[in-house]
């Protein structure tokens, strides 16, 4: 029979691997929501589950003798030999624009305090978790959020910080959660073109309806996670990965399962006629976009960028144009405070093209001295700001801790854009990122979408929060709404 002492030698000897499911110390009767769902725990077995199930049973049958190797370091091995979603998997390319962008996280700030007196496995490194397995509590009962919807925690189940997140700022915006909770998705789900035939979607919704049933408490993700890696493998595994490639990722998965077109047709390639109006070709480049991709999320996320070509010799303009679903933003200054008018004055900034980068003039049917500016043409409903918080020198890639300030009401973007219609913005979610670039911890703001209330989410535990606190220099993606 396995004795107490060879029981607790193998308990010190995986500590952390079995941490996720060993949470004795946990008093509070709480049940788990699993993928959405809820589930309730039997009475003896209240918030435990894999090794502690296990010895508690073991206990009880010592008397017969019966010999059985923990189940939870059992099962673990062989989850992470057998699974499909390996990390020899190939890494497909990102949909950022630069793969030097990624500010990678993961790690829960909440795990075993006598982790932090180890030196080989301290809060700062990116191995503070084995295997990407991590101790999750019980969330700290907050009577100013229970009972509330939409103010739920969501299981770190292993480096998944980037991805609760990311989903409790996706979760707080209005126009995406009422079309899922209404269930107004389930009518747009494409299974002809979709790889995922609609499966990443319903995942999503319900998660999202788990966090707004109004009970307070914690939701399991594991489902979503893996649709998610179904659809992109790059996050299959317990990595600590970039918040802001997680978004582009799911974004594009949950257009695919609600794409509006049916059959794509082929793109068109051909060049949009110079000699329409502005105007005319900016609908024409929105036409040839939404013919192949059309969807909720494209309503909401989706803007159009203009680019401005000026010859410096004929004085001649050229114009393209390209959706976008985020805008990835610069910081000009590595230390103190800038505005986020600042980031958007360099996005938008003239840059001239000289030398190997002169493009050819339509003009003069050479290549010449030109200048090139970004502006916004078409703003979306939702606009997504991307802080480049990297050092641009090539021998650094330090994590700028720059503060970025910008209004949290009233943001108004009228300077960078050709619209006439409304350009003012207000902001209802940020997702923060702690540590380095290579390794930290991803938590989130977010402002209650029915009461106005600002929420602190960290993984499973949410709090409320003052508006005065939710600009800082961990500040990493931000979420406007127009006003």
């Amino acid at each position: 029979p396995v004795t107490p002492r060879a029981t607790e030698a193998v308990r010190s000897r995986f500590s952390r691997t079995l941490s996720i499911y060993d949470d004795t110390d946990t008093k509070n009767d709480i049940s788990q929501v699993s993928n959405g769902t809820t589930e309730e725990e039997p009475k003896e077995y209240k918030y435990t589950s894999g090794y502690v199930r296990f010895s508690q049973r073991k206990k009880e049958k010592e008397k017969e003798k019966e010999e059985s190797p923990p189940a939870s370091v059992s099962s673990y091995r062989r989850g992470r030999d057998t699974s499909p979603y390996s990390f020899k998997t190939d890494r497909e390319k990102s949909p950022s624009s630069s793969i030097t962008q990624r500010t990678y996280g993961g790690r829960s700030n909440y795990s075993n305090g006598d982790d932090d007196s180890n030196p080989r496995f301290g809060s700062n490194s990116r191995y503070a978790s084995y295997n990407g397995r991590e101790k999750e509590e019980s969330p700290q009962a907050d009577s100013s959020s229970s009972g509330a919807g939409g103010a739920s925690g969501l299981r770190n189940i292993g480096n998944t910080c980037f991805m609760n997140s990311v989903i409790q700022c996706l979760s707080n915006t209005k126009l995406l959660t009422n079309y899922l909770l209404n269930d107004e998705h389930v009518r747009d789900i494409n299974t002809t073109n979709s790889s995922m035939k609609g499966s990443l979607i319903k995942a999503f919704a319900t998660v999202i309806k788990g966090l707004w049933k109004g009970n307070g408490r914690v939701v399991d993700p594991s489902s979503l996670k893996g649709a998610v890696q179904r659809f992109a493998p790059r996050f299959s595994g317990y990595n600590q990965e970039d918040s802001q490639e997680f978004l582009r990722y799911l974004l594009e998965g949950l257009h695919e399962d609600v794409n509006r077109v049916i059959t794509k047709p082929q793109p068109i390639h051909t060049e949009i006629d110079s000699s329409l109006s502005v105007c005319e070709q900016a609908m024409e480049a929105w036409k040839r976009y939404i013919r192949r991709d059309d969807s909720h999320l494209v309503d909401l996320f989706v803007g159009q960028l203009k680019s401005t070509l000026r010859c410096s010799d004929c004085n001649h303009e050229s114009v393209t144009f390209e959706a976008f679903w985020d805008l990835s933003l610069g910081i000009p200054s590595k230390t103190g405070e800038v505005s986020l008018l600042d980031c958007l004055d360099t996005f938008t900034k003239e840059e001239v093209l000289d030398g190997d980068e002169m493009p050819t003039c339509e003009r003069c049917k050479t290549r010449r001295k030109s200048t090139k500016r970004y502006t916004l043409y078409r703003l979306p409903k939702i606009l997504v700001v991307h802080l480049k918080r990297f050092s641009p020198s090539e021998r650094s890639r330090n994590k700028l801790s720059t503060t970025v300030t910008f209004p949290l009401n009233g943001l108004n973007l009228s300077r960078y854009t050709d619209s006439v219609s409304n350009s003012s913005y207000n902001c209802y979610a940020i997702s923060n990122h702690s540590g380095t670039l290579y390794s930290g911890h991803y938590t989130a703001y977010a402002k209650h979408a029915q009461s106005g209330q600002w929420h602190s989410y960290n993984d499973s535990r949410v709090s409320k929060c003052s508006s005065s606190n939710v600009i800082s220099n961990e500040a990493y993606l931000l979420f406007f709404e127009l006003s």
